[in-house]
């Protein structure tokens, strides 16, 4: 499996330090963070997964420091028995919460690194934002678990929650959406694929095409961006076994036969990044099949700006306020 995509500047997985042309559309929250990527370990040092799991988390600690511990309502950690293991799940409760629906998050970190302490503080604003429970997943990794370990992880603890929606303190009739960043967002709309009952799901973004044909994939790929073609094939390889069959409709969503069985969605997209027109030729798709959707473009960032809120206020607030409008309208 070969992520094959030319780069005028392929000297490390990514480092922003190299000197070259700065694109004019980044957005000063962008600049940003470059200058405080730039104070971390050196991206180009970075050679297991391990120390890329440690880099994630040192990131974002550092980075929404001011953040971490201001959810004011009530958080608890349990954990779902599955046939295989213990999931481990984080619930914020906020104050005041309605009770007529669920979200379940799934961490972003290309299926290989990340967590639910990364994703804390943007997952305690979406709660505090919309008055709704959410419920934060702590699915299996690679190069450990590889698909589709991580994504039946997934299905399963959003299956129990589903069967088991008054235990998490909403009402019986309430619905239940699914919601994630990059990696999180793939296994979002993969669940939806794949399972029944799921009432909305919120795709930030993800990456739903495994062929590789989006313009913006050619477009994005100096370290700018905070990403890069060896990076990308790097955590393919630690995400899926050679030989998996790529054009597989849990893998690339696009590929799904039956789309107008899809429920409402919400893309929230980033103006400078890789992925981007996957999420617009979703849309198209959901268009096309006659489903409810919503996509939000937000300019100036880049990749991975969504679990950052302590680098990107102005840009992780539009991207709040989008999912509270959007969470409003599901009835």
């Amino acid at each position: 499996m070969e992520f094959q995509i030319e780069s005028t500047n392929q000297t490390s997985l990514y480092d922003i330090t190299d000197n070259f042309f700065m694109d004019p559309r980044l957005s000063d929250e962008t600049l940003a963070f470059h200058q405080f990527v730039a104070t971390l370990q050196p991206l180009s040092d970075i050679s297991s997964m391990d120390l890329m799991q440690k880099f994630c988390e040192d990131l974002h600690a550092k980075a929404n420091e001011k953040l971490i511990g201001t959810f004011k309502g009530n958080l608890q950690e349990k954990h779902v028995t599955t046939n295989s293991t213990y999931i481990p799940i984080s619930i914020y409760t906020p104050v005041n919460t309605n009770k007529d629906k669920l979200v379940i998050y799934f961490h972003g970190g290309g299926w290989t690194s990340g967590s639910r302490r990364t994703h804390q503080t943007i997952v305690n604003l979406l709660a505090d934002a919309t008055k709704t429970i959410w419920i934060s997943v702590e699915y299996r990794l690679g190069p450990e678990h590889k698909y589709p370990i991580w994504l039946d992880d997934s299905c399963d603890v959003t299956q129990h929650i589903i069967e088991n929606k008054e235990s998490y303190g909403v009402d019986q009739t309430a619905k239940i959406g699914v919601a994630g960043d990059s990696a999180g967002a793939h296994i979002s709309a993969s669940i939806c694929q794949t399972m029944k009952n799921i009432d909305f799901q919120i795709l930030i973004y993800g990456s739903y095409d495994f062929t590789f044909v989006a313009p913006s994939l050619k477009e994005f790929t100096e370290p700018q961006y905070f990403s890069s073609p060896p990076m990308l094939d790097w955590i393919l390889k630690n995400a899926f076994d050679d030989g998996v069959d790529m054009n597989d409709p849990r893998i690339s969503v696009f590929l799904n036969k039956s789309p107008e069985k899809l429920p409402p969605t919400l893309f929230i997209v980033a103006e400078l990044d890789p992925f981007r027109d996957d999420s617009y030729a979703y849309k198209k798709i959901l268009d096309k099949a006659g489903v409810k959707n919503t996509l939000v473009l937000i300019k100036g960032v880049v990749h991975a700006f969504f679990g950052l809120p302590g680098i990107y206020p102005k840009a992780c607030a539009e991207a709040v306020d989008a999912v509270r409008e959007f969470m409003a309208s599901i009835s």
